[in-house]
């Protein structure tokens, strides 16, 4: 992967460390500020802060708008984002948030090429967090806490949110990224479905559309979803930023995908909240049913996929529960 270096933002004379880092680590970080999910220029505002900011602290890269590098410190000098790790970091790479699939698919991509790349130059091993102060290899900001001190626990949790585990970081670290590695498909992730270069409206917690909300919400962009409500008599995703988005406008409208443990399925309720026996042999995780009716029963939403069946949400794609494994 050929990668392109936007150099327009690097520190200038004078500025900056002048030491050259000793090639223990290559250290990766998130930029952790959940403003960045809903900022189109989100980057570009992170890379101009810390450019204007440095000597509080500075990364060597920073990564994020759809798979843009950004430069800001010089490659092989010490860095100011990891504490009592910087003299043994000759890169250190940041990545900005996003709420959409395809920009964190190809930020992923761009952040991933990037650690390889600077690993393979420095004669860095293209292994994640292993062994404690001094063993070389790429590490995380966490990796440094436990080891250096501190407080960061980045970048996992925000990875995990889009389906890589520390796990799958160590398989692209070593091997590069695939085209099913990068958030292969989290359950938790809907898509937005209307007319090709129109986007939908958001709803408050209030039921009223969102101003503005529509020119983001776009046909085709992607979203994670930290729950589901019904607002204004329908059901809505939790999208963060006080936003809810209608299913009827997404790849689940009118229908339920289970998410559960695979090869397993989950018990549908009746209308009094009792589990309906035996009907987890019929709703496996992964299949999808029809519904044009959400509920609560209980308190807990439900959909209603048959004349006395019902599926919690909490069980469905977009759900916000964490992906399931055996």
């Amino acid at each position: 992967m050929a990668l392109s270096i936007n150099k327009g933002y690097s520190l200038g004379a004078n500025q900056g460390d002048a030491r050259v880092a000793l090639p223990w680590y290559v250290i990766m970080h998130e930029s952790g500020n959940p403003k960045d999910v809903y900022d189109q220029n989100a980057i570009l505002n992170e890379v101009k802060w810390m450019r204007s900011n440095w000597s509080s602290a500075y990364s060597t890269y920073f990564v994020g708008g759809g798979g843009q590098i950004y430069q800001i410190g010089e490659p092989g000098y010490v860095s100011w984002a990891a504490l009592s790790a910087n003299p043994y970091a000759p890169v250190q790479i940041e990545l900005a948030r996003t709420a959409d699939r395809e920009t964190f698919r190809s930020d992923y991509q761009a952040y991933i090429a990037l650690a390889r790349q600077s690993a393979q130059t420095y004669g860095i091993p293209l292994t994640i967090d292993e062994g404690s102060a001094g063993n070389r290899g790429v590490k995380t900001h966490a990796w440094v806490t436990a080891n250096y001190g501190g407080d960061h626990v980045d970048p996992y949790a925000y990875l995990a949110s889009w389906g890589i585990s520390k796990a799958q970081l160590a398989t692209d670290l070593a091997g590069g990224v695939s085209n099913s590695s990068p958030a292969a498909d989290n359950p938790n992730v809907v898509t937005v479905k209307y007319v090709p270069d129109y986007g939908v409206a958001a709803l408050g917690d209030n039921g009223k559309q969102v101003p503005g909300s529509n020119l983001v919400l776009k046909h085709g962009t992607a979203w994670r979803s930290n729950g589901i409500s019904i607002i204004g008599n329908q059901a809505c995703y939790n999208i963060g930023r006080g936003w809810w988005l209608p299913q009827q406008y997404t790849d689940q409208a009118g229908l339920i995908t289970i998410n559960y443990v695979p090869g397993y399925g989950v018990a549908a309720v009746n209308s009094s909240g009792k589990q309906i026996a035996g009907s987890n042999t019929k709703f496996k995780s992964g299949s999808r049913w029809l519904s044009a009716t959400v509920v609560k029963i209980r308190g807990q939403v439900c959909y209603k996929v048959g004349t006395s069946e019902y599926i919690p949400a909490q069980y469905t794609r977009g759900s916000g529960q964490a992906p399931l494994s055996e």
